[in-house]
């Protein structure tokens, strides 16, 4: 009878003493992302990422943006309804858990601009809402580049028939965000990493945070009864994506600067091995400039064209000068300057041309048109790309023939004369009109970012 009483005690202390636990750290019934706890508890809340991710609410982002929305739907709800229940309720904030992610679509290093932006952004939103009693509050706040676990952790609870996939190469990869952009891009001949652009690459620009607050003990009685629930104690564990990586009690450190590119050079190497029947190789040195805005489709570019090749033998030559000036729209926009891109140009010629001793030209035109092309990344930086461009348009051309010798006398004098045997006082220049409509250019191009434009950061 005794070993019983005994028994029985020790299994009413057990499960006192779970209950007491259980109801240490309580989230609230409407909003799962505030943690309550009695203003005697010291022990921090600790998540693992599936916790972090179940619990916390998320602010979302625009592609490539990391300002937070004026009427971002969070903190309409955030003014409305949170913070009277914090006043009335007389709850102290005590700890700010904030992770800030970017989806992987765009260079990776403007990725971690993102990431970091994000988290920067929420926080500094989120305590700027506060009164001045929060303004020493411990942050524990983080940056995630590019987030393939949430990725997998979404597409695993959709039941996505690509799921395990994805999972393989996560883990093939070991969490390293530059591996998994590279496979996952390639898979299924670039068909899955579309798919996951439009279905599940909106969901993770966002930063995600969980608030801890306290309430005096006095009040702890009535919690339950107000809204909050008990909830399992959550413990830490070593996240296994290492691009998480949690900050306590120190000052949060965001990096410097990042790179982003600000204008690339481009050459044609259509125009830079050029040959043209009847006269043979003729290269012609081709220069352009790209400039790129932080965000949106369009970018400017300009382009030069020179070649001289002169063979004095058989009289032939090839001497033009091209002067163009683009505007270009991306199909993706958001500032992700690849893909298909349509454009339009204007151009300006000055030439010379000569097929022999009796064929040639000299003259200056001027033309506009479509440009349609398609750039694509060779390197894992984005930073070198190949493209492919057609152009078509009108061409507008004053010119006048010439030969070599004099055309009147029949004789070779080393000269080399207009193609006119009218009178002399009624010549002009540029009496030959040439309009050309059709296909103007063709291009196979080499682009390298040579420009970066920088983003400072200031320290929390």
């Amino acid at each position: 009878m005794k070993l019983f009483v005994l028994s029985l005690t020790l299994m009413l202390s057990f499960a006192l003493g779970v209950k007491a636990q259980d109801e240490t750290y309580m989230h609230h019934e409407q909003f799962p992302f505030i943690v309550v706890t009695p203003a005697s508890v010291n022990t921090l809340p600790e998540f693992t990422d599936q916790e972090f991710y179940q619990y916390s609410t998320a602010v979302y982002f625009a592609v490539n943006k990391t300002d937070i929305r004026p009427d971002d739907p969070f903190f309409t709800l955030y003014r409305e309804q949170i913070l009277p229940m914090i006043n009335n309720r007389h709850l102290q904030l005590r700890k700010v858990f904030i992770r800030g992610a970017a989806s992987p679509e765009g260079p990776y290093e403007n990725n971690m601009r993102l990431g970091c932006g994000r988290s920067e952004a929420l926080l500094g939103k989120l305590l700027k809402e506060l009164t001045f009693q929060y303004v020493d509050v411990d942050q524990e706040v983080s940056c995630i580049t590019e987030d393939y676990g949430y990725l997998c952790l979404l597409m695993e609870q959709a039941s996505d028939p690509d799921y395990s996939l994805v999972k393989s190469i996560y883990d093939e990869c070991g969490a390293d965000e530059l591996c998994c952009k590279e496979k996952l891009m390639a898979a299924n001949g670039g068909k899955l990493w579309s798919r996951l652009l439009k279905e599940y690459f909106p969901k993770l620009r966002a930063a995600r945070l969980i608030l801890w607050f306290s309430e005096p003990d006095m009040q702890h009685s009535h919690l339950t009864a107000q809204g909050l629930q008990p909830v399992p104690e959550l413990t830490w564990k070593e996240p296994a994506d290492q691009s998480f990586l949690p900050v306590e009690n120190q000052p949060l450190l965001f990096p410097t600067a990042t790179r982003r590119h600000l204008i690339a050079a481009r050459t044609n190497l259509v125009h830079d091995a050029f040959y043209m029947p009847g006269f043979g190789w003729a290269p012609s040195g081709n220069i352009q400039f790209e400039y790129y805005p932080l965000d949106g489709h369009y970018t400017y570019n300009i382009a030069m064209t020179w070649g001289t090749v002169r063979k004095w033998d058989s009289q032939q030559f090839w001497q033009v000068r091209d002067f163009q000036a683009e505007l270009r729209r991306y199909f993706k926009g958001d500032g992700i300057f690849t893909g298909t891109y349509l454009g339009a140009y204007l151009n300006g010629d000055k030439y010379g041309i000569g097929l022999g001793p009796d064929k040639g030209w000299q003259g200056e035109g001027g033309g506009a048109g479509l440009t349609l092309g398609h750039t694509m990344p060779l390197n894992k930086k984005g930073s070198l790309r190949l493209e492919f461009m057609a152009a078509a348009g009108f061409f507008l051309t004053a010119y006048d023939p010439y030969v070599y010798g004099n055309p009147i006398t029949g004789t070779t004098d080393g000269k080399y004369y207009y193609d006119y045997l009218g009178n002399a006082s009624d010549f002009k220049k540029r009496n030959h009109i040439f309009t050309w409509l059709g296909p103007t250019n063709l291009g196979i191009q080499l682009t390298y970012d040579i420009l970066y434009r920088k983003k400072r950061y200031s320290q929390q």
